[in-house]
Order: C-alpha cells, then structure tokens, then sequence
C-alpha cells in the first residue's frame, strides 16, 4: 500500500508538471528571430519577411500585390513593396504588435495611387491581436481576431 500512494503522488506531481509546463510556455522565445509570411486572397496576396527582436521591436520588408477590377472581368495587378517597425508582446497566448513606422511605395501602375492609396490601409499605433493557433520550431500559424489566419515559415538569416 506504501507504494502504491508513493507512485500516485508521483503520477500527480508528474501530471502536474507538465500542466505547468504548457501554460507556462515562452512563446516570447519561441518567436525571436526571422520569418517568412504569406497571406492569400482571391485578388490579394502579401509575402512578408519580418525579424522579432529581445527587445519586443520588430522590422519588416515585403510585397502586396492586389487585383483592382476596372471593368467586368478586367483586372489590374499593382505590386507594392512596404517596409515597417514596430513593438510585440504576448498576452494570454496571443501575439498583439503595433505598427510604428510603415512605408508603401507602388512599384507598378503609380497613376493608381490618385484613387487608391495603400499608405492609408495601415494604421499606425494601435494594438492588433492575433490568436497563436500554431508555433513550432519553424511555422507559426496566426489568425487576426477580423479574419482569416495565415502562416509563416521561421528562417536562418
């Protein structure tokens, strides 16, 4: 009988244990380094390369390409490149950052800019949150409380 409840208390301990180790989980960590994002829509598509820092900043380069229709059936493709900084953290199994900085230049079609500016899409210091759905040694997997997720692919440098 001695052992039996010395083995249980160590089954208890041990589950224990481990139900401490997932909720204690440094995504912070987990997170640091370079990462390449994809993010796919019909008429929308944005590759992304961006690097989370020690210090809770992060720098980005990378591309938007997006259809405008200009007749029935008729569509336009514009490229962008767009450059950015700004400020992460986790809070409750979410990645939530802010934008700081952000520069789009349009790379093909700049007459469109007269009707549609990209630079105004983005908005500048206020918090986003995104649900870590999934984080691995190399892939992350994100999804934004107003849509669809999309996922990234960690990277040596």
């Amino acid at each position: 009988m001695k052992y039996l409840s010395v083995f249980l208390t160590a089954f208890f301990l041990s589950g224990s244990a481990s139900g401490a180790l997932t909720v204690s989980r440094n995504y912070e960590t987990e997170l640091l380094g370079n990462w390449i994002c994809k993010d796919l829509w019909p008429g929308y598509s944005a590759f992304e390369m961006i690097r989370y820092k020690k210090d809770g900043t992060w720098n980005s380069f990378g591309e938007v390409i997006v259809d405008f229709e200009l007749e029935e059936n008729n569509y336009l493709k514009v490229r962008y490149g767009a450059v950015g900084t700004g400020l992460w953290e986790i809070e409750n199994d979410n990645l939530v950052s802010l934008i700081d900085y952000v520069k789009v230049t349009t790379r093909t079609h700049p007459w469109i800019d007269e009707y549609f500016n990209m630079q105004d899409q983005f908005t500048l210091n206020e918090k986003t949150s995104e649900e870590i759905v999934v984080l691995s040694d190399n892939y992350i997997n994100l999804k934004p409380n107003t849509g669809k997720g999309y996922e990234c692919y960690k990277v040596d440098i």
